[in-house]
């Protein structure tokens, strides 16, 4: 079955000139992409990006899930407060890369402003941060002194 296929034609670049005008001709945003990448980036647990791009339940359900460990940390309820610390920042990184991906877009769909100038530098800069908090994140957590 395997040598009935062109392998030459299957793995080809199909990228063409129709599909790159139909991209250029996408109607854009006013929202910009920096702001909404460094609000996710830095406040993406707080939803401030999903504000920003007009998705306010998302981001609502996203600052009540935020709320919530603060009040579970106060009721000393401290590891279901780290299980909702971790649904949140997994959701912050989703939305990261589906930002940079150009996925998620405004509230009427559109392609942020300056998308395809910006993208790159921010993916760059995006994986240089969480690496630098992985690995701040593995010094601490090796050196807080518990011995066995």
């Amino acid at each position: 079955m395997a040598g009935h296929y062109d392998l030459d034609e299957l793995y080809s670049n199909t990228y063409t000139d129709e599909d790159r005008l139909a991209f250029e001709n996408q109607p854009t945003s006013r929202k910009a992409l920096l702001p909404a990448w460094a609000l996710a980036l830095f406040l993406g647990l707080t939803g401030a990006h999903r504000y920003y791009l007009g998705h306010v339940p998302t981001a609502a359900v996203q600052s009540v899930l935020l709320g919530g460990v603060v009040v579970l940390m106060g009721f000393e309820l401290t590891s279901v407060a780290l299980a909702l610390v971790g649904i949140a920042g997994a959701w912050m990184i989703i939305d990261l890369f589906l930002l940079l991906s150009g996925t998620l877009r405004d509230r009427a769909g559109h392609r942020l402003r300056g998308f395809t100038k910006y993208a790159g530098i921010c993916a760059t800069v995006t994986v240089l941060v969480l690496v630098l908090l992985l690995f701040v994140a593995l010094v601490v957590g090796t050196s807080s002194g518990a011995s066995l």
